[in-house]
């Protein structure tokens, strides 16, 4: 498996363990759709599919995704029969305010679907942040495909980021969501923790299941199949939820 390519294994292994969930002919909102990769897997079953995402961030590259606001769903009331989500929901500040739009555009009874990261992820990618620093600073190889941008080196986060918050990055690996740490989102990304937000706004939990497929944020084994990866994900848990909503 190239390193190129693993995000877009990885997440095709994530949504085809979701195929149940689509009906022929149901019109899908992809909240978040990235470069419109899952965008275009989920159209090939034969859904319609509208995708979205916060301005700059879709690029379009499989499949066309609609710049918005990140407040206001470009969508009239009721037009969906899904809604569907993957790893997007962490980063969100105001969940309130899209829980709200995501319910206003859909209709009535219609399935939520929100794929989001484990605490299991969460441990390991902070485990994996000494090996991804020895790999990128000192074997000077390049940045892994699940990752943030960060500098090339030390030396250039000191200049842009100064020394004490450079030390600290070094030490500690950063938060993925909209969380204070990497260590508050043990908590933040548990399934306990979910399930209170989805009650809280008014969602109903039809089903929950781990995606079964183990994987860190740095990728620093890229040359692991997606067979190796269920298997792992059963010894080391489950890089990702699935939670099924109504």
């Amino acid at each position: 498996m190239a390193e190129h390519g693993l995000l877009q294994t990885i997440r095709r292994a994530e949504i085809d363990l979701l195929r149940r969930h689509f009906p022929p002919g149901a019109r899908v909102l992809d909240l978040g759709g990235g470069d419109g990769y899952q965008a275009s897997v989920m159209a090939s079953w034969g859904v319609e599919v509208e995708s979205i995402d916060v301005e700059g961030e879709g690029s379009d590259r499989f499949f066309p995704v609609r710049a918005y606001d990140g407040s206001t769903i470009p969508f009239g009331d009721g037009e969906f029969d899904m809604i569907f989500s993957s790893n997007v929901l962490e980063h969100v500040r105001d969940l309130p305010r899209v829980f709200a739009e995501l319910k206003r555009v859909a209709r009535l009874g219609a399935k939520h679907v929100h794929v989001l990261p484990s605490p299991k992820w969460r441990f390991w990618t902070n485990a994996a942040h000494y090996p991804y620093l020895f790999r990128r600073f000192v074997l000077r190889r390049g940045a892994g495909p699940f990752e943030i941008s960060m500098p090339s080196s030390f030396s250039e986060s000191v200049q842009r980021r100064g020394l004490l918050h450079s030390l600290k990055r070094a030490l500690l690996a950063g938060p993925h969501g909209e969380y204070s740490s990497s260590v508050a989102e043990l908590y933040y990304f548990s399934a306990r923790r979910w399930r209170r937000e989805f009650r809280r706004h008014g969602f109903e939990i039809v089903e929950q299941y781990p995606a079964g497929i183990f994987y860190t944020g740095y990728g620093l084994t890229p040359g692991l199949s997606v067979g190796a990866r269920r298997r792992l994900a059963s010894l080391l848990g489950s890089a990702c939820n699935v939670f099924v909503l109504q």
